[in-house]
């Protein structure tokens, strides 16, 4: 295997991170994210990504005029998510206003909520702005929050805010990307054992030994380090018991909210019904950092981003990764 370019490491790390790599240069595109961009016109560049994803999880990213999307991921294709993601993309592109220019690309937020809400009318209009919002904001990056405008001045009333969003110049080239990716997925070929470590990895960034992949990422332990190695950026660790895809670009977290699911991970034990977790949120909380005001939801998040707790027959369970952590009744937490 040889060893990836510079320019190729960006892009790949990118659609691990956002799952799409847009082209169009503005004035806020680095120098860096530039080469990058003219890199991905030449065949040779994509033929070399190809083959590396290809080799790695067995897909390879979708490709309409140099702007990619790669999903790969159980999560991205579950079926409330999936028609979230259509409803809008429809409701966007229809808009009247993105049709003929390429300027002004704001759109109203309570329009897009409403027009998904009108096909997905099994979730409230609040809960449906919350997914556009984790799908196209903060995953995807195609939706950038604009600037808010209120009601008219001298008026006393509480006025009710207008909430704005600015849309990707390359939203039209990422939706038939989308579009090409999620059919793609149903027709997935073949896994090898490699492939599907790698995808296990890629997805939850550990294996424990009691996984059914255990033998197969025993069995490939180095050609699966070194295909992570290319990437620049994450290296496979092996224990007696787990394996776990680190991040070297992440630094240990002492957010509040980790240490919280620290402990939390650390309290299970055998695993508790899934249903108990947030009463034990809040007692862990109590324990480990009294009086704080705790973020549940937060908790949730980075017990699922460390891999530190997994779901199982409607139960939770700690992963052995756990015991990576040291648990001190302070507003830190170590590594």
């Amino acid at each position: 295997m040889s060893t990836l370019y510079g320019t190729e490491q960006l892009i790949l790390n990118e659609l691990f991170d956002h799952s799409i790599f847009t082209s169009t240069i503005t004035s806020k595109t680095t120098q860096a994210r530039a080469e990058a961009i003219n890199a991905l016109k030449r065949p040779a560049t994509q033929q070399r990504l190809n083959a590396f994803f290809r080799d790695l999880v067995g897909v390879i990213p979708s490709n309409f005029q140099e702007n990619l999307v790669f999903l790969p991921g159980e999560k991205w294709l579950s079926p409330e998510a999936v028609h979230i993601l259509l409803a809008t993309l429809k409701a966007v592109i229809n808009l009247p206003e993105l049709q003929n220019t390429q300027l002004d690309r704001v759109v109203d937020v309570r329009t897009i909520v409403r027009q998904v809400h009108s096909e997905v009318v099994e979730l409230d209009e609040k809960e449906i702005r919350r997914q556009i919002i984790a799908l196209f904001v903060q995953r995807l990056g195609l939706f950038a929050a604009d600037e808010p405008e209120a009601g008219p001045d001298g008026d006393d009333q509480a006025q009710e805010v207008e909430e704005y969003w600015d849309v990707s110049p390359d939203f039209n080239f990422i939706a038939q990307c989308l579009v090409n990716q999620l059919q793609e997925t149903q027709q997935l070929p073949a896994l090898t054992a490699v492939q599907r470590v790698n995808r296990a990895l890629l997805n939850q960034r550990y294996l424990a030994a009691s996984s059914r992949l255990w033998p197969d990422l025993v069995a490939h332990k180095a050609a699966i380090a070194e295909q992570w190695r290319q990437t620049n950026r994450f290296v496979l660790e092996c224990g007696d018991d787990y394996a776990l895809l680190l991040d070297e670009r992440r630094t240990p977290s002492t957010a509040k909210p980790f240490v919280i699911a620290v402990g939390v991970a650390r309290s299970l034990g055998v695993g508790i019904p899934a249903d108990r977790l947030t009463a034990r949120i809040h007692q862990i909380a109590e324990q480990v950092l009294p009086g704080y005001a705790i973020n549940v939801s937060l908790v949730k998040e980075a017990l699922h981003d460390n891999a530190l707790a997994r779901f199982q027959d409607g139960y939770i369970m700690a992963t052995p990764l756990v015991h990576r952590f040291a648990m001190h009744t302070t507003d830190k937490g170590e590594d």
